[in-house]
């Protein structure tokens, strides 16, 4: 039996597992779940054939390389912070690894050593990062082969709720890390796109003014914010001598109106703040016209109930981003019956060899899940990460280092993989 290690057990893995689970006889797999408790890693495992549950403290280094050792091939689900000391493990210890998460410039520093040793770290091999990249490329890769020339490059993605399910104002549920949807846009380096011949740069205090509208047939409009830097993908891409690269997030008008006010009012910032100086200045900005600039955004920002929660911690010390996070997890978490929803669109302009005949081609993803814990987000994040891993114990991959996948022959077993289980883009050319 061959052990696939799987480091953290969080909204995102129950896709991964059932998948691992399901394929275990037949490819002789055991899997081995490691969350906080093993309590919490068995709610995923469920005590199934060929599964092993348990605790792991992920500061407890001795036990955290020896767990890694007895592993044919190890996934971390965990936080993208701790993917660095894994990997080192990883390197040391001759394991192959996958993570969902973006390639780090620490990370990407272990090439040429994972290379020597013979070995796979696969990164970016969930939604987004991942699904993105691969049917992305796959239409890059088309279009060169028929001698087109790529203009212009737009990619949208958002995971939402469904609409059956979308009963706040905010037309918003967490459906992942409500951390990470706090904190989108900071300390991610820098925020830029390429418009047109022209590069495009903004704070993370301008970040949700910058939106455009898309529309998409059967589930009406969404908007787009500018997701991170996208410069870096003219290269990633192959891509040189295009006029337009965007990446962006979607979201649900007012969704970005709202958060907007949310971030000029202090409630997305990181820095320890005094209750009653906090309140003081919220007060101020909320009197004004700058911030809350119509009736609608003032009934988002009410929606949210943060700003009375102020008083009830009179003269501490608090993180406005945490206290954020707290309120938001009790109005804006999934039911147990609501159902998610992902979005993903890539538009790409093109022309001829002559340049003539300039074209838009379209392609769009819809996924929506099945309950608050069988996801659209679990299994679009999930099932690559799970099909990579496969192709790895199985050596259909044979490029080594750190990778993400752009390359054909990663990216048509798995996109070709995905469609069996409804992940698919429809196409149209306009």
């Amino acid at each position: 039996m061959r052990n696939i290690l799987i480091l953290g057990a969080g909204k995102s893995s129950i896709a991964l597992i059932d998948y691992l689970v399901e394929k275990s006889s037949t490819e002789e797999w055991q899997i081995t779940v490691a969350d906080i408790t093993g309590a919490q890693a068995l709610q995923k495992t469920k005590g199934r054939e060929n599964t092993h549950a348990i605790g792991f403290d992920f500061y407890n280094e001795p036990n955290r390389k020896r767990i890694i050792s007895e592993a044919d091939i190890v996934i971390s689900m965990l936080p993208a912070v701790m993917h660095i000391p894994v990997a080192e493990d990883c390197l040391a210890l001759k394991k192959n690894l996958v993570t969902p998460s973006y390639i780090s410039d620490a990370m990407r520093d272990m090439d040429e050593k994972v290379k020597k040793k013979g070995l796979i770290f696969m990164n970016e091999i969930g939604l987004d990062p991942g699904i993105d990249h691969m049917s992305s490329m796959q239409m890059i890769d088309r279009l060169k082969d028929e001698s087109k020339i790529i203009t212009a490059y737009k990619s949208h993605c958002g995971g939402l709720v469904a609409p059956e399910n979308d009963d706040n104002l905010w037309h918003y549920k967490f459906t992942w890390n409500p951390r990470n949807v706090i904190l989108a846009g900071q300390g991610e380096g820098e925020i830029q796109w390429l418009e047109k011949g022209k590069k495009k740069k903004i704070t993370y205090e301008e970040l949700f003014t910058h939106t455009e509208e898309l529309k998409i047939p059967r589930y009406g409009k969404f908007e787009s914010y500018p997701n991170r830097d996208s410069l870096k993908y003219v290269s990633e891409y192959g891509l040189k001598g295009v006029k337009t690269m965007y990446r962006g997030t979607l979201r649900r008008p007012p969704f970005c109106k709202g958060w907007n006010a949310l971030v000029q009012l202090g409630f997305t910032n990181r820095k320890e703040r005094l209750t009653h100086k906090l309140q003081e200045e919220v007060a101020t900005l909320m009197k004004g016209k700058s911030v809350i600039a119509d009736k609608q955004i003032h009934q988002l920002i009410l929606s949210t109930a943060v700003v009375p929660m102020l008083s009830l911690h009179k003269d501490k010390w608090i993180v406005p981003a945490e206290l954020l996070q707290h309120v938001l997890e009790h109005t804006w978490s999934m039911q147990a019956n609501d159902k998610d929803m992902v979005v993903m669109v890539h538009e790409i302009e093109y022309t001829g060899k002559t340049g003539r005949g300039k074209k838009t081609l379209q392609s769009s993803l819809v996924c929506v899940g099945k309950d608050s814990e069988h996801t659209a987000m679990a299994q679009t994040v999930g099932l690559p990460v799970a099909i990579a891993t496969k192709m790895i114990l199985n050596n259909e991959i044979k490029k080594k280092g750190v990778l993400m996948p752009k390359h054909a022959e990663i990216y048509n077993p798995i996109l070709a993989e995905l469609k069996e289980y409804g992940i698919e883009f429809k196409e149209k050319i306009s």
